[in-house]
């Protein structure tokens, strides 16, 4: 953490991303992206060092999820749930454009996320709307593949959530099955495919121990399957999505 306060220079500008899944039984959006009220006074507490000095965000209201999914036919009130890998202000942002939807987190985040002493890691409850009352889900058996417990999120099980804590430790990722590779949207499991392969962790993860060990559960994962590894911040991830590029291991 010191070296990320310290640290004077600044990444390359990075996407905001969230993905909507086009499954029969309606359409489940991973993560809302930001939140244009982001640059505007308040929206960080004046008090919270980190927030105010590590971190930049700035999109215009027509670019939240909102807009962007009725431009794609999906208006947001359709939209059948909405899962959420953790509640940072660049994930959880666009949560006002799902009203009546079904929000879902995990036990663990909503515990920390959604409660008083939750700005110290980050998490500014203020911004959420007030209608906000997800559903949260506990990850207990239900093995799969190189992870220990899993939910499977539609009846076909084509779409399933996975626990990857680290960057908070209630973090989870989302996996879809896609008959011959799976898509693995990570969120902020790791920044970009290049530190997963390197594993790296980030310099603001709640706990290095599990951030490693969800790294090496998917670097398990990809090994074994043939994986399209998609984190929000990666400025490669929607290319690479779109292309079909899979997540090697060398």
């Amino acid at each position: 953490m010191l070296d990320v306060l310290l640290d004077r220079e600044w990444t390359p500008k990075l996407p905001i991303s969230c993905y909507a899944i086009d499954h029969p039984e309606g359409v489940i959006m991973v993560d809302t992206g930001g939140d244009s009220r982001a640059t505007e006074p308040g929206f960080v507490p004046w008090w919270h060092l980190v927030a105010r000095t590590c971190d930049r965000q700035e999109l215009s209201a027509e670019i939240e999820v909102g807009p962007q999914l009725r431009a794609l036919g999906f208006p947001p009130e359709d939209v059948a749930k909405v899962v959420m890998t953790h509640m940072h202000s660049d994930h959880a942002g666009g949560l006002s454009h799902f009203e009546g939807v079904e929000i879902i987190l995990s036990e663990r985040e909503a515990k920390i996320a959604l409660s008083r002493a939750g700005a110290i890691n980050a998490y500014f409850r203020q911004n959420n709307p007030t209608w906000l009352k997800p559903t949260t889900v506990s990850f207990e058996g239900q093995r799969w593949e190189s992870f220990d417990a899993s939910i499977a999120l539609s009846s076909d099980g084509a779409v399933r959530l996975l626990p990857t804590p680290g960057h908070t430790s209630g973090h989870l990722s989302v996996v879809v099955d896609r008959s011959d590779h799976l898509v693995l949207l990570t969120g902020d499991a790791t920044y970009s495919e290049a530190a997963l392969l390197s594993g790296a962790i980030d310099g603001i993860a709640e706990d290095a121990k599990a951030h490693r060990d969800s790294g090496e559960r998917i670097r398990a994962l990809c090994a074994k399957r043939a994986v399209i590894v998609v984190p929000t911040h990666d400025p490669d991830g929607a290319s690479r999505l779109a292309e079909r590029r899979l997540t090697t291991i060398d």
